[in-house]
């Protein structure tokens, strides 16, 4: 990312923020008519000079904007169309100053236009040209007694540093307040690429959380289907009974997948939990896995339960299902030992097998433990997993609760 001092470019620009090059026309044009006006309300030299010297300063507006406005010159760019029109400005100048001397009040505009199309130094030495010039004009027309040389040479160099000053603020600030809109303009553009990024790590992140919801629901109902659909295949002579109860069990966990992978799509709460409290979805999956694979689960509640957030309830859900499905697949386990546990601030979630346990430090493929560890650490809980080689395996999980109103 770019730093902002980065974004600020002191080369001479081709091209002017058009939210001021209106302003500064509107001076230029402001500035030169209020001096033909001030120039023919002092006639005194003359009507005739008067006249022309009106014109003159006049005719300089049309070459500044045909010629030499910033828009095509370039700010303070010094191209030939900016020294053609400070050359040209400044001959004009002399000749009006030379026929009334009322037209120094051009210099109101033709300053700020010098130090627009030209760097500083430049600049100035135009500025002090013209000014000095001016008073060069006046002692050749006879306009200047000798007497008034010093006086007007020192009143012309206050005038000539006022109007440096003045003109070289005024372009700084006009220099600010581009840089400040590419500033903007490029903070726009941040701004849309950090919402780009911003999409892509929310669309990751809605990946994520699908893939998990697909693997604690969908592929252990899968799971379960394919284990019965191996036992019926057994069955279907020796035990007709309980070959006709386990395909009435994979049909109800076909039924229950159909309906969670419609409410995986939909965003909307898992199925198990729509229409019952968390401790009777716990219950009835351990029920069912009982009924499946012949291994009793020991399910218990502890304390008086009571609502907690969804979000919570959907993690306690899922990594009970996760917990169980690696018993299934792993453990051969004889017995497992369950409890939901509503403790003041937490819920607690202890599963616990008999089975042969392993090394949870042992680098593995599957995605099932680390994507509990992943669900109940972004909810804000703790993740407790203790196994050891033929001792079994023991998980305990808290998650924070927030009480509120079904």
């Amino acid at each position: 990312m770019s730093r902002p001092s980065d974004l600020i470019d002191d080369r001479p620009s081709d091209r002017v923020d058009d939210r001021w090059f209106g302003d500064w026309i509107g001076y230029s044009a402001a500035a030169t008519v209020a001096s033909v006006v001030l120039v023919l309300a002092n006639p005194y030299t003359g009507l005739a000079r008067t006249l022309t010297a009106a014109g003159l300063i006049l005719a300089l507006l049309p070459v500044y904007w045909f010629v030499a406005r910033p828009s095509r010159a370039g700010v303070r760019s010094n191209t030939w169309r900016s020294w053609t029109y400070v050359g040209l400005a400044t001959a004009v100048y002399f000749v009006a100053y030379g026929l009334n001397n009322w037209s120094n009040v051009a210099l109101f505009a033709l300053s700020p236009q010098f130090f627009l199309m030209l760097s500083a130094v430049p600049a100035a030495i135009a500025i002090v040209v013209l000014n000095l010039g001016g008073v060069g004009v006046r002692w050749l027309v006879g306009d200047l007694a000798p007497g008034d040389v010093a006086s007007t040479l020192g009143m012309t160099l206050l005038v000539i540093a006022v109007s440096i000053y003045f003109s070289n603020r005024i372009t700084a600030v006009t220099k600010q307040s581009r840089e400040r809109g590419l500033l903007i303009e490029r903070l726009r553009e941040q701004q849309r690429e950090i919402a780009e990024l911003s999409e892509q790590q929310g669309a990751a992140a809605e990946r994520e959380r699908i893939a998990r919801e697909m693997h604690d629901t969908l592929a252990q109902g899968f799971t379960s289907i394919v284990t019965l659909g191996h036992a019926v295949q057994g069955e279907l002579e020796a035990d007709p009974a309980s070959a006709r109860r386990h395909v009435e069990l994979m049909t109800e966990t076909a039924q229950e997948n159909l309906q969670e992978s419609r409410r995986i799509i939909a965003a909307l709460t898992p199925g198990r939990l729509a229409d019952s409290t968390l401790d009777q979805a716990l219950a009835r999956v351990a029920a069912r896995f009982g009924d499946e694979t012949g291994v009793p689960v020991g399910f218990h509640v502890v304390g008086t339960p009571r609502a907690a957030s969804a979000s919570v309830e959907v993690v306690a859900l899922r990594v009970f299902q996760e917990a169980l499905a690696n018993v299934r697949k792993h453990a051969a386990a004889r017995t497992v030992e369950a409890s939901l546990g509503y403790e003041p601030e937490a819920l607690r979630l202890s599963v616990r097998d008999d089975g042969r346990g392993f090394d949870p430090t042992a680098p593995r493929d599957g995605f099932g433990i680390d994507g509990m560890s992943s669900r109940v650490r972004e909810a804000g809980g703790t993740f407790d997993l203790a196994s050891a080689a033929g001792e079994g395996t023991r998980l305990v999980v808290r998650l924070p609760t927030v009480e509120d109103a079904r």
